[in-house]
């Protein structure tokens, strides 16, 4: 049994708050059939301003980058350090751009439950808020991060795997592997897998996404998506959920560069395990 709480922190969106509400009820349901992932006790959505969610994007950051400095070797630690003050960088230079063309985010929340942060500017420029299943299709997508976080502990089990995991792969696995999930529970609601990258943009949306100092960055973000999802497809023909979902467990298992390159790899390494 899984708890749903919906917060309008911004005190002015409360028929937004009750669409995902609404939304959750339905989709709520269909992310254990359909990954054989298991959501936390609570799910927790928050409706926050563009500042808010810019705010915790930060603090997410640094709790990241401090465990992962806790756990590196001395002689990774000036690589890691130049890598860390580039993010940091781009965060700064790109973050107050960004923050309006981001459909969601969802992070670690207290007692390893997930929170899901939405800005009703946000969902508006990027087109969502104007239909409801380009809405369903990203708190289903965002759901579905809930539950690969409870699976893994939030990246705890990866932490503890005998060799550091791979940041891209990560993302890709994340990523693909939740695209996947809400293309298949979107086809179950609405006959066909819904994909919100072709909802309306608005004007400001456009304007900011040609902007030579998101352009690159926020072409880039879109790749995970695309090629996590064939990854994962990949995956659940090859060697089905269940052997998929082993990769939660053991960072080991998480796709190389080459396998992101080529699915058919990682599922064949998958098939071999005992």
């Amino acid at each position: 049994m899984t708890d749903i709480e919906v917060l309008d922190e911004t005190g002015t969106n409360a028929t937004l708050q009750h669409r995902i509400d609404r939304i959750l009820t339905e989709v709520v349901p269909l992310v254990h059939p359909t990954t054989e992932l298991e959501l936390p006790p609570l799910v927790i959505y928050r409706i926050v301003s563009p500042q808010t969610w810019q705010s915790e994007q930060q603090s997410q950051m640094n709790q990241a980058f401090t465990a992962l400095r806790a756990r590196q070797p001395w002689w990774k630690k000036l690589a890691g350090a130049r890598r860390e003050a580039a993010a940091r960088s781009a965060f700064r230079r790109t973050a107050p751009l960004l923050r309006d063309l981001v459909m969601g985010a969802t992070l670690p929340g207290p007692d390893l439950l997930s929170q899901t942060i939405l800005t009703p500017e946000g969902l508006f420029h990027t087109g969502v808020s104007t239909d409801e299943t380009y809405l369903t299709q990203v708190v289903a997508h965002e759901l579905v991060h809930h539950a690969q976080n409870r699976a893994s502990k939030h990246g705890a089990r990866w932490a503890e795997s005998r060799s550091a995991p791979p940041g891209p792969a990560i993302s890709v696995l994340e990523e693909g592997h939740a695209r996947w999930a809400d293309r298949q529970m979107t086809r179950k609601l609405f006959g066909t897998p819904v994909d919100a990258d072709t909802a309306p943009r608005s004007d400001h949306y456009v304007q900011v996404a040609e902007d030579p100092r998101v352009a690159d960055m926020y072409a880039a973000r879109q790749t995970p998506y695309t090629v996590g999802c064939d990854l994962v497809e990949a995956a659940v023909q090859g060697v089905g959920i269940q052997r998929l979902n082993q990769v939660w467990q053991d960072g080991l298992l998480l796709p190389n560069q080459h396998e992101m390159s080529e699915p058919e790899l990682w599922a064949a390494r998958l098939k071999t395990l005992t």
